[in-house]
């Protein structure tokens, strides 16, 4: 029978199993890391291994899968966007939060030249959800400039800063990442709803003086 995913035992397994990883991966490239290397950094028996994943591909995928997923659960809430409906947007300041709260993780999997793939995924997954957005959003609205290309703009835009601040050693809070993307987006809105509003600043006066 397979292991219940949120038994404690299963949920230690795989923390312990994801923290090896990001730590060879400041070392070594992935092609270089093996099941071995992976199982003795985290301490655990490679029998316990395979009874969680098929190979290491998969460990890989799931570890990356679990990572993205995770953030995305903590940072996408509701916002009362009009009478009629409730949309999911991004909240910056739980975006900022968290990523400073496992900075570590984040620091290696974005910033290790070895390894873009988690780049990729990442950037796949918001690119998924402003378009999500927008269908709920705009619907048939004729927008000014092409979907593909506001996505790709700001997406890059954004976890080309969250890369920077984390290489930069986080010299500037959470906070006040919050508020100067917050106000930089603002820069770029319009009358019409765009794809800066699926970034939430959720603070209280974000755009004062900062």
């Amino acid at each position: 029978m397979a292991a219940n995913k949120t038994d404690p035992r299963v949920i230690k397994t795989r923390n312990s199993l994801r923290k090896a990883l990001v730590y060879l991966m400041r070392r070594e490239k992935l092609e270089d890391i093996s099941v071995q290397k992976i199982t003795e950094t985290a301490n655990i028996t490679r029998g316990t291994f395979y009874l969680h994943y098929k190979d290491k591909q998969d460990f890989i995928q799931s570890a990356i899968q679990e990572i993205i997923d995770d953030f995305f659960n903590q940072v996408m809430i509701d916002s009362n966007f009009s009478k009629e409906r409730t949309v999911k947007v991004f909240s910056l300041r739980k975006a900022f939060q968290y990523i400073e709260n496992n900075a570590d993780i984040f620091d290696v999997l974005l910033n290790n030249e070895k390894n873009n793939f988690f780049y990729e995924q990442l950037y796949n997954r918001l690119a998924n959800e402003m378009t999500h957005f927008n269908e709920q959003v705009n619907k048939n609205q004729q927008l000014k400039v092409p979907l593909n290309l506001q996505i790709s703009f700001i997406d890059s835009a954004f976890l080309g800063l969250v890369s920077r601040w984390l290489e930069d050693g986080m010299i500037y809070t959470p906070r006040y990442m919050t508020q100067s993307v917050a106000k930089m987006l603002d820069q770029f809105s319009s009358e019409n709803v765009s794809l800066v509003n699926f970034f939430d600043g959720e603070l209280e006066g974000t755009l004062e003086k900062i």
